[in-house]
């Protein structure tokens, strides 16, 4: 009885993950499409080559592309999971002045679009001299408001007593943060660590702001770099579009559990 009352419900969303996927497989699809059968509505081509690939990589240098996002990818998810987990512990768990006010002003921050605060972010990268570098890159994503807030969430949901019980046997707060607070909070740093992954990996407009040379480019500039001159060739764009989203959707398939889990403990409880 059950099953028949929740099959409408199966039904709509088996519909409206179709229109999600059906674009990605067009994608998939065409990327191993021949020039003459790129256009052709079949997912499944007649003729399936790697050529596309094969061009797309050697004609681009999309090797460069991918080091450089994985390098600022990898740098920001870490800089975030470690800012975010010292103010979050911070902002739940020590006794600070004017605590409500800091924790106010981090909420106020989630609301502010990242747009306000593009110009007068570039005018401090241009004066630092950090443009065309990683510094331009990773240094001003290395904190999240959105990280601190979960983070403080999931601290402020724990019980007092582990925190007491760390007290009496003389631990101070660095000691509890290491030994009793982060490795409750596996979860919700793995899911942090994910969104941070794919949020900086997904970057496109401060990338194509503060880099001037192709050796410090971004693989999203890459694929636009590869639209510019195959524009013609809808089969190597696609090939270069897949290889820049290859590694987001591995990233994602296997850290979905986590990334569920985390979200869910670090915004629902506290």
């Amino acid at each position: 009885m059950k099953i028949w009352r929740l099959t409408p419900l199966y039904l709509l969303l088996t519909v409206y993950s179709m229109f999600i996927l059906l674009p990605l497989l067009s994608l998939f699809s065409a990327s191993f499409k021949t020039a003459h059968e790129v256009f052709d509505p079949n997912l499944i081509p007649l003729q399936p080559t790697l050529e596309n690939y094969q061009m797309a990589w050697t004609k681009f240098p999309i090797g460069r592309f991918l080091l450089n996002s994985a390098l600022v990818s990898i740098s920001v998810a870490a800089g975030q999971v470690l800012t975010s987990a010292l103010a979050g512990y911070a902002l739940a768990r020590v006794s600070l002045p004017g605590q409500r006010l800091l924790f106010g002003f981090v909420v106020t921050l989630l609301l502010i679009p990242g747009e306000a605060t593009f110009l007068p972010l570039y005018d401090l990268v241009t004066a630092l001299g950090w443009l065309d570098t990683y510094w331009a890159l990773i240094v001003p994503f290395l904190a999240t408001p959105l990280g601190i807030f979960l983070m403080r969430q999931f601290f402020r949901s724990l019980p007092q007593d582990y925190f007491d019980a760390a007290r009496i046997d003389g631990a101070g707060h660095l000691r509890i943060l290491w030994y009793v607070a982060l490795p409750l909070a596996r979860p919700v740093l793995g899911a942090l660590g994910v969104l941070s992954f794919i949020s900086a990996w997904n970057m496109y407009l401060w990338p194509l702001v503060v880099t001037r040379s192709t050796e410090m480019q971004t693989v999203q500039i890459g694929v636009n770099m590869i639209l510019n001159e195959e524009a013609a060739r809808w089969n190597v764009v696609a090939a270069g579009a897949v290889m820049a989203l290859l590694p987001t959707l591995v990233v994602f398939l296997f850290a979905q559990r986590q990334l569920v889990r985390g979200i869910t403990l670090g915004g629902l409880k506290g």
